[in-house]
């Protein structure tokens, strides 16, 4: 018997200890020991399959590339980056074989596989990763975006932007840093896309330069605030809040006048993510601006800007004709926690807007100000189950202070209602210690759902980016 036909041999043998000289021997063999080592990647102990794994991996020989992938799939995590490894380590001659498993029935393989043709970074890759892109699995599409990102070809970037629309945040996160991976490397074709004839060419480089964190793509994007299209325009002026330099605070002010209302919109909204004070001026004229929904957007971007005077103006805004302009008002009133304007916020619960009241009882929790109890009350006992449970939860968190105003109705003939107002009683109390000091804020688990079913709820901020946070 031959060397190589006793090394085989071995592998079948009951010691796990010859099992592993077996193949760690075949190793040293090369070329032609790969196929017993393809064999011993079915051992029933773990630690055989990854020695094999990793030893086919140094042979590299791409006839393995078949059974190495079906290990991406092993019960055991050990198993599955040794044959990983092995398969980066193959390379090139493994990418026909990893572009097939990227239609795996385990999707572990297919995220697995995406991720490898990154790490080996050929081309030949990208058609069937931006397929991947639509995988039904998050991890796999996760990998997809990852892959393309490293693998940094200009044409995949189309696709990556018409995928930020995913559902998952973790998703986005992964496009947003593949489209800033290849972008860094091509800041000179998106400076020649801006100049291109066609403005939707423009607007998907004003998109990607949004994206890139490149002082030179800010210069590139406050170029575009004067394009001819409003398209391309808008987009600039939203890029340049989402890169937030402050050097764009002069050019986005300009852009506040703009003749299309789209613009200043954005305008008004990147400001307020900057957060300059520099720009509460030419804010505080967009708060009479003609049309509400720059108005909106300025009262958004005005409790973004830690300022006394916006405070003031947001106040003002309250008496706004639109009802988006008073509820985006109230809402920035209510992130800020803005004491002084608790007068005027209580007698928003009586606005004729839903979406007003909606915010204002969160507004008015936030504050947390007692005096705010007996309009909430009232909205609590009306009926209205969306609205009891913003009240429900604005009251929990002014906690003690309410209570009284919760006993005077605990006797209640509404069998739902006395429910509720037990549940919120001893959720107040739970909220205390002994000695009653305040151990935490009373929050309503249910309180985003319900926010949701408030009707024309405005976008805010992170609701209008189109990126990962």
């Amino acid at each position: 018997m031959g060397k190589l036909e006793r090394l085989q041999a071995e592998l079948f043998h009951p010691n796990i200890k010859v099992r592993k000289r077996a193949v760690e021997k075949l190793g040293a063999v090369g070329e032609h020991g790969a196929k017993p080592l393809i064999t011993a990647l079915r051992d029933e102990d773990p630690e055989i399959r990854r020695v094999s794994a990793i030893t086919l991996g140094k042979i590299g020989v791409p006839d393995s590339a078949p059974a190495l992938i079906r290990m991406l799939g092993d019960s055991e995590l050990e198993v599955q980056r040794a044959a990983a490894w092995a398969l980066k380590r193959i390379g090139v001659p493994a990418i026909e074989y990893l572009i097939s498993a990227l239609h795996n029935y385990d999707p572990n393989v297919r995220a697995v596989s995406a991720y490898i043709l990154g790490e080996i970074g050929n081309k030949w890759a990208l058609d069937p990763l931006i397929y991947v892109l639509g995988d039904q699995v998050e991890t796999v599409r996760i990998h997809a975006a990852l892959a393309l990102g490293k693998l940094k070809q200009y044409y995949a970037i189309e696709f990556l932007l018409d995928a930020l629309s995913d559902s998952s945040p973790k998703v986005r996160e992964a496009i947003a840093k593949a489209i800033r991976n290849i972008g860094e490397g091509a800041i000179d074709q998106l400076e020649e896309k801006l100049k291109d004839e066609n403005w939707l060419s423009r607007v998907d480089a004003a998109t990607i330069l949004g994206r890139l964190e490149n002082p030179h793509a800010v210069n590139l994007l406050i170029g575009a605030l004067g394009d001819a299209h409003k398209s391309v325009r808008q987009e600039a002026a939203e890029g340049l809040g989402m890169l937030g330099s402050r050097q764009a605070v002069p050019a986005l002010v300009r852009a506040l006048r703009d003749r299309a209302h789209e613009v200043r919109a954005i305008a008004a909204l990147s400001l307020g993510r900057i957060g300059d004070p520099r720009a509460l001026p030419a804010l505080f004229e967009r708060a009479q601006d003609p049309h509400f929904e720059v108005r909106s957007y300025t009262a958004l971007a005005l409790g973004k800007i830690d300022h006394p005077t916006s405070d003031d103006k947001l106040i003002e805004m309250l008496n706004d004709t639109s009802a988006d302009v008073r509820a985006q008002a109230v809402f920035s009133l209510g992130e800020r926690s803005v004491t002084q304007a608790l007068p005027a916020l209580i007698r928003s619960l009586d606005d004729d807007s839903p979406q007003v009241r909606g915010y204002a009882a969160n507004a008015l929790g936030q504050i947390g100000d007692p005096q705010a109890i007996r309009g909430l009350i009232s909205m609590l006992l009306e009926g209205d189950e969306i609205f009891a449970d913003l009240a429900q939860s604005a009251l929990i968190k002014i906690g003690r202070p309410a209570m009284p105003a919760l006993e005077r109705h605990r006797l209640t003939q509404n069998r739902k209602l006395r429910e509720r107002i037990e549940n919120m009683i001893a959720e107040i109390d739970s909220m205390y210690s002994p000695g009653g000091q305040k151990k935490r804020s009373g929050r309503l688990p249910s309180l985003a759902e319900a926010f949701r079913k408030v009707t024309g709820r405005l976008p805010r901020l992170e609701d209008v980016q189109r990126t990962v946070s």
